[in-house]
């Protein structure tokens, strides 16, 4: 989480100096993929000298880490990843327990495509959602369980646009 708000403010603090990644990596004498992987929110373990670099660079005192950031939208980013980390955490258990227990996989599993249904005669979701949620609910529990797990670029969009509300 330390990374995810270090990323979220270093790459508020570049934007608003105007400067490139490319920029903002060679004046901190960091990599240019390590600084896009720390701004994405990819950087799982991030050294403490890169990151004093980085602020080096930008002219901002680590000590402001402690605080919430001020800014609207960066609060609104580090609030919207928290809740896509909390859906993606919600769907990987419920795969986990689809594959774990088949008998109670099916009733879920059932109430998941009339909630797809639902979207289809309301025209509630878009129809990309309707129809890859369709398509995997007709799997079995360990296919839907793999399919949750390897959304890959299309995982948030997936779970944000989920037949599984309940869950």
């Amino acid at each position: 989480m330390l990374a995810q708000l270090a990323g979220e403010m270093v790459r508020h603090h570049r934007a608003s100096k105007g400067l490139s990644q490319t920029q903002l990596a060679r004046n901190a004498s960091v990599s240019r993929t390590v600084l896009s992987r720390l701004e994405q929110g990819k950087a799982t373990a991030v050294q403490t000298d890169v990151l004093d670099r980085l602020f080096d660079a930008l002219g901002v005192k680590p000590a402001m880490l402690s605080a919430a950031p001020s800014d609207d939208r960066v609060r609104a980013r580090l609030d919207q990843q928290r809740k896509l980390e909390q859906a993606r955490s919600r769907h990987l258990r419920l795969a986990l327990d689809l594959v774990n227990d088949e008998r109670m996989a099916v009733p879920l599993i059932s109430k998941a495509k009339e909630r797809v249904d639902l979207w289809r005669q309301r025209q509630s979701c878009s129809g990309y959602y309707i129809e890859r949620w369709a398509r995997i609910l007709e799997l079995p529990p360990s296919g839907i369980a793999k399919e949750m797990a390897s959304f890959s670029e299309w995982e948030d969009a997936m779970f944000q646009n989920s037949p599984w509300v309940w869950v």
